[in-house]
């Protein structure tokens, strides 16, 4: 382990510091539920391009929530002994503040599942009005003259 990891470790450790992290990835949490919100919005009234859009931008939030999980391992993984070096309100603003990270999560990814599930119905939706398409495209197809030649009425004599 180099010295830069050690400061690094150092840095992240500190309660105070912690409590800041835990902060700001209960925020991120809040903007990926919001955005989890319109992104319902816009899944239920078929809006493509905003969507894409917005699919960018929890993608980027994503990143920033990895490299916030990152900076925080080193707490988390023995998190009930560093808990207890928390003062007791703070203790309780970790607390706090973990829930709702954890509440905010299991609100998205069941969002999510939900969009999942209608854009699901919707693919198969959408291959079925293809499939009968195709399919009444070859009984038509099936009533055309072979070579593509026309009889009756509509046909057109070059010689009139």
């Amino acid at each position: 382990m180099n010295v830069a990891t050690v400061v690094a470790n150092e840095a992240v450790e500190k309660p105070d510091e912690i409590l800041g992290l835990l902060r700001e990835q209960s925020a991120l949490y809040a903007r990926l539920e919001s955005f989890a919100a319109r992104q319902r919005l816009l899944v239920r009234e078929e809006d493509t391009a905003p969507l894409l859009s917005l699919l960018a931008d929890r993608q980027r939030l994503s990143a920033e929530l990895t490299h916030l999980a990152t900076r925080l391992s080193c707490a988390r993984r023995g998190w009930a002994t560093f808990r207890e070096r928390f003062s007791t309100s703070q203790r309780t603003e970790a607390d706090a503040l973990v829930s709702d990270a954890a509440q905010r999560l299991r609100r998205v990814i069941e969002s999510d599942e939900t969009d999942a599930r209608i854009l699901s119905v919707r693919k198969h939706s959408v291959a079925a009005d293809l499939h009968a398409a195709h399919r009444v495209g070859q009984a038509i197809g099936a009533y055309r003259p072979p070579g593509g030649a026309t009889s009756g009425p509509d046909r057109l004599d070059e010689a009139s």
